[in-house]
C-alpha cells in the first residue's frame, strides 16, 4: 500500500485489483489540490503491477465517494483565472490518468458524488452506486466555470439536456435519476455494493487485457478527435497477439482461456 498527499489518497493492490481510495472522510472525501496532483502517480503505480487487471476507485467511509473539490483551499488555489489554470491542469492530468489507463476503471459510489466526484467518476469506465447516493454539479452556487473537458465528458455520457439540468439547477440527482439518464451502470443496496463491484472486477480479470485496452481506446475515439488511428492500431495488435491464439485454442478445446496480455 502507498499513501499520497499525506495519506489522503491511497493506492493498494489486493487479489489482482488496484484500489484507488480517496481518504478524507472527515471532509466527505473532498479532493484537495495535492490529491489531484498525486492521482497520476497513484494510478501509474497500480497499473505497473502486472497482477492488476482492474482499478476500483472509491471513497473512504460510508457517506461519500467524493463530495467535491475542497472549497477551503479555493482562496489560495483557485482565487482567479490565473491560479485556476494551474489547478485545472492538475485536475485534467488526474482525469486523463484514469481515461488513458489501459486498465478498466470502476467507480464504486456510496453516498455523495458531487462536483469533483462527478468529474472523477465520469472519467471511470463503469459506475456502480448504492441506493441513496446523490449526484450534482454545484458550480453555479460558487460562480466558478466548469472545466470544458469535464463538461464535454459529462455531455457524452448523459446528453446535453441532463448535463445542463445539473449545471443550471445545481440540484442533486437521485441515484435512480443517475441510473435512468445513463450516468450509472448499476444501482444496488449499499450492503451489496462492494460485492457487485468485485463481481464486475472478477469478470474483467477473466478477459483478454489487450481487448479491453483496445475497447477503451475505441470508446475514446467516439468523442475525442485524433484517437482513431491509435484505437485501430490497438485493435490490430489484438489479432496478432498470443492471447488471440489462446482464445481460439481454448474455444476449440472447450476450456477456459488463460490470457497474459501479450
Amino acid at each position: 500500500m502507498s499513501e499520497y498527499a499525506e495519506g489522503r489518497l491511497i493506492a493498494r493492490v489486493e487479489g489482482g485489483i488496484g484500489w484507488l481510495v480517496f481518504n478524507q472522510p472527515e471532509r466527505l472525501n473532498a479532493v484537495r489540490y495535492d490529491m489531484w496532483a498525486a492521482m497520476p502517480s497513484a494510478v501509474a503505480e497500480l497499473q505497473s503491477d502486472a497482477s492488476v487487471r482492474c482499478i476500483i476507485a472509491r471513497g473512504a467511509g460510508d457517506k461519500a465517494f467524493v463530495s467535491g473539490a475542497d472549497i477551503a483551499e479555493f482562496e489560495s488555489e483557485r482565487r482567479d483565472a490565473e491560479t485556476n489554470r494551474v489547478f485545472t491542469k492538475a485536475v485534467t492530468a488526474a482525469t486523463r490518468s484514469l481515461i488513458e489507463s489501459p486498465l478498466p476503471v470502476i467507480a464504486m459510489i456510496n453516498g455523495f458524488c458531487i462536483g469533483g466526484g462527478v468529474v472523477i467518476s465520469s472519467a471511470c469506465d463503469i459506475r456502480i452506486a448504492s441506493v441513496g447516493s446523490r449526484f450534482g454539479v454545484p458550480a453555479g452556487k460558487l460562480g466558478l466555470g466548469y472545466e470544458l473537458d469535464n463538461l464535454k465528458r459529462l455531455v457524452s455520457i448523459v446528453g446535453p439536456g441532463v448535463a445542463m439540468d445539473m449545471l443550471a439547477t445545481a440540484r442533486h440527482l437521485s441515484a435512480e435519476e443517475a441510473l435512468a439518464c445513463g450516468f450509472l451502470n448499476r444501482l444496488v443496496p449499499a450492503a451489496e455494493l462492494e460485492t457487485l463491484t468485485l463481481t464486475y472486477a472478477g469478470m474483467i480479470a477473466e478477459l483478454a487485457p489487450l481487448t479491453l485496452k483496445a475497447a477503451k481506446l475505441a470508446k475514446r475515439a467516439a468523442i475525442e478527435p485524433g484517437v482513431d488511428a491509435t484505437a485501430q492500431a490497438a485493435i490490430d495488435v489484438c489479432f496478432d497477439s498470443e492471447d488471440y491464439r489462446e482464445g481460439r485454442a481454448a474455444f476449440a478445446a472447450k476450456r477456459k482461456p488463460v490470457f497474459k496480455g501479450r
